[in-house]
């Protein structure tokens, strides 16, 4: 199933990409030569497949008290700790230039750009036929928009290196200013639009984990949607439903079981590979959010080791009907170690701070506090939920809008709404609730807050000092020290 891509990225590891060892790290390399251009399809596989292993390592990744996923969910009403720091720190908005837990994922972000960039132009001058080459080099276009737009929901605009003669050479001097929002999102849309027909429309099973024409599609309609550009997102959320290849699963919890995770899985759009055979590529989800005390159960395979540190607010769990179906992935009852019943609602305990967002079904090959679950980046009940705010926000409630709501909640078991009790407005705030639901933990919550203007508003209902400057995060102060002309993001200034 999944294996095969991670089995890639374990080549790519272990040996070099293709004649000369072209080392696709930015701090290792002076500059590439002919001799170390690819001379094979497979060469071109394995150096794209070399450039996705950064999202394993940024956005997600084993531990994930640095990855963009805590930062786009731990900054929300939908997720509170009862560790520590760094955790605290993301939780309670503690950060500095200077001490923030989000600057591995700053530099991963650049480090994917960078690398995407080199390979581009390594397959630009590649002997591979055109056709061939042309496809891999679409894909890895919109592979850099995917890493350039989390950084830029992360600290906004930064210089981000999409010339290859800056990426082969780790000497050359280059310390721009900071482009503007227009011209980051131009760019970004673009490079969309110019690659993403080259791309598959279905994925085989050999290419689950790779970018798709849906996911490059998906990708655009949000970026369009986060720069309010809304008339363009419709079109775009259209040509996604067009394609004919996603649905909504049966039933919600199915769309994350590790069972599901091959082509049959018609409504997952795009995913990063996990495998627990590979520590490396395996990461601490259920560790991190399964009740530590008294000790979930766990129900199939080896007791994953619970650390237990991350939950779901209770009054975030509240916002579900009683009989929605989505609650079917979130724990408040359960079995624990010694074989009793627990409401963990009522343990009395600093990690019990609300239910467990468990979304993923265990993985039977799970090992100490490692599991193999592939993480959903993108999916259709995203796309679909999108395309109502999109028309919303162009027309205020219609038919085509209310019933796309209804297509998610009716999977979920939950009542359906009509159009006549909603205004533009009102129809706005159920949205922000109704993705909240249907997208808990997939690391969607920070973006969309923002977009709906709430952000700050629901920091500060959690009882944080949050301000208004803080919807972005600083751009760390290495990366300032190595480019005098780099404006820091307002707030943090020294």
């Amino acid at each position: 199933m999944k294996k095969t891509f991670l089995n890639f990225i374990s080549i790519l590891i272990s040996g070099c990409l293709f004649t000369g060892c072209f080392d696709l790290d930015y701090e290792n390399y002076n500059k590439i030569n002919s001799e170390n251009f690819p001379k094979s399809e497979a060469d071109l596989h394995a150096a794209t497949i070399g450039v996705y292993n950064t999202l394993g390592n940024s956005f997600i990744m084993q531990w994930l008290n640095n990855a963009g996923w805590t930062l786009n969910t731990l900054t929300t009403d939908e997720l509170n700790t009862s560790w520590g720091n760094p955790w605290q720190q993301t939780e309670r908005f503690l950060w500095t230039p200077n001490d923030m837990a989000g600057k591995s994922c700053y530099e991963q972000y650049q480090k994917g750009i960078t690398k995407a960039t080199r390979v581009i132009d390594a397959f630009q001058h590649s002997t591979v036929e055109d056709t061939k080459k042309n496809k891999y080099i679409a894909e890895l276009r919109v592979l850099r928009v995917l890493y350039a737009n989390y950084l830029y929901s992360m600290v906004g605009a930064v210089p981000i290196v999409t010339d290859p003669d800056i990426a082969n050479d780790v000497y050359k001097e280059w310390k721009p200013k900071r482009p503007s929002n227009e011209e980051y999102v131009s760019f970004m849309t673009k490079e969309i639009l110019e690659s993403y027909e080259l791309l598959d429309i279905v994925q085989s099973q050999e290419n689950l984990g790779r970018l798709s024409q849906g996911a490059a599609l998906t990708l655009l309609m949000k970026i369009y949607m986060n720069d309010k550009q809304w008339q363009n997102a419709a079109d775009i959320s259209k040509k996604i439903m067009d394609l004919g290849v996603y649905d909504l699963m049966q039933p919600y919890k199915s769309v994350f079981d590790i069972n599901n995770e091959g082509t049959s899985n018609v409504e997952r759009i795009f995913a990063i590979q996990r495998i627990t055979s590979t520590d490396a590529y395996a990461w601490t989800y259920f560790s991190s959010v399964m009740p530590a005390t008294p000790t979930y159960k766990s129900q199939v395979g080896g007791q994953i080791n619970i650390s237990g540190g991350l939950k779901m607010p209770w009054a975030f769990y509240d916002k579900y009907e009683q009989n929605d179906s989505r609650l079917e992935t979130i724990v408040r009852y359960y079995t624990d170690t010694d074989g009793n019943m627990v409401d963990f609602r009522a343990v009395d305990h600093p990690k019990a701070t609300g239910a467990a967002p468990m979304k993923y079904s265990e993985d039977p090959e799970q090992k100490g506090a490692m599991q193999g679950n592939d993480f959903i980046v993108f999916r259709y009940a995203d796309v679909l939920l999108s395309r109502a705010e999109i028309l919303n926000e162009i027309n205020g409630p219609t038919k085509e809008c209310i019933d796309l709501i209804n297509l998610v909640r009716n999977r979920a078991n939950a009542s359906l709404i009509k159009q006549e009790d909603y205004t533009k407005e009102t129809l706005r705030d159920f949205l922000l609730d109704e993705r909240g639901r249907e997208l808990y933990c997939e690391g969607h919550r920070r973006p969309d807050l923002i977009r709906f203007g709430k952000f700050i508003e629901k920091v500060r209902e959690k009882g944080f000092n949050a301000e208004d400057y803080h919807v972005l995060f600083p751009i760390p102060q290495s990366a300032m020290n190595e480019n005098p002309n780099l404006v820091q993001n307002p707030g943090y200034e020294k």
